[in-house]
C-alpha cells in the first residue's frame, strides 16, 4: 500500500467521523439568553466622595448584557435633597429606567408615599409614573387616582380620575 493511499484513507476516515459526530442544529431551536451573572440576597452600593449615593438590593438578581432583572427589589437614592426609595416584587433596570411590577411602594424622607401594582422610575429625570391605580399619602393627606406622573425634582404631580382628602394646616 502506498503512502498516498494511506493518507487518503485516513483523511476519508477523519472526514467521515466529523460528519457523523458533528452536532446538528434544529430549525425550531431558539437560543436562550444566559445571564452574565446571578446574585442571591444582595446589596449593590454606588459610592462617591461624599458617601453612599445609591444602593440597589434584592433577593435574586440577574445581570444580562443590557439590563438587570431583580426579584424583591428595592432601589434607594441618597444623592437628592430628600432620601427616597422604591420597592416592588419584580424589577427590570434598563437604561436608567426601573420598570416595577407587583406591590410598588415609593417612600420619601418628608413622608410622601406612593403605592401601586406597577410603575416606572426614571432615575435620571426623577420621574415616577404608573398607568394603573395608585394611592399617594403624606401625613394625613390621601389621593387616589389612575395614570400618575410624579416629578420628584420639580415637585409636580399629574394624574387622572383623582379623588382624595387633604388636611389644611
Amino acid at each position: 500500500m502506498s503512502i498516498n493511499l494511506f493518507f487518503v484513507l485516513l483523511l476519508s476516515l477523519l472526514l467521515g467521523m466529523f460528519g457523523y459526530f458533528k452536532p446538528t442544529l434544529f430549525v425550531g431551536e431558539t437560543k436562550k439568553e444566559v445571564p452574565k451573572f446571578e446574585l442571591e440576597s444582595f446589596v449593590v452600593y454606588e459610592i462617591s466622595a461624599t458617601g453612599i449615593d445609591r444602593f440597589f438590593e434584592g433577593n435574586h438578581g440577574k445581570r444580562f448584557e443590557d439590563r438587570y432583572e431583580v426579584s424583591s427589589a428595592k432601589f434607594s437614592n441618597n444623592s437628592k435633597d430628600l432620601f427616597e426609595s422604591i420597592s416592588a416584587n419584580e424589577a427590570l433596570y434598563k437604561e436608567d429606567i426601573i420598570t416595577l411590577k407587583g406591590n410598588v411602594h415609593y417612600t420619601r424622607e418628608d413622608g410622601l408615599e406612593f403605592r401601586s401594582d406597577e410603575g416606572k422610575y426614571d432615575t435620571t429625570r426623577s420621574l415616577v409614573s404608573t398607568d394603573g391605580d395608585f394611592i399617594i399619602t403624606q401625613n394625613a393627606n390621601r389621593v387616589n387616582g389612575t395614570q400618575l406622573l410624579l416629578n420628584t425634582q420639580q415637585k409636580t404631580v399629574s394624574a387622572n380620575a383623582v379623588s382624595g382628602s387633604y388636611q389644611l394646616d
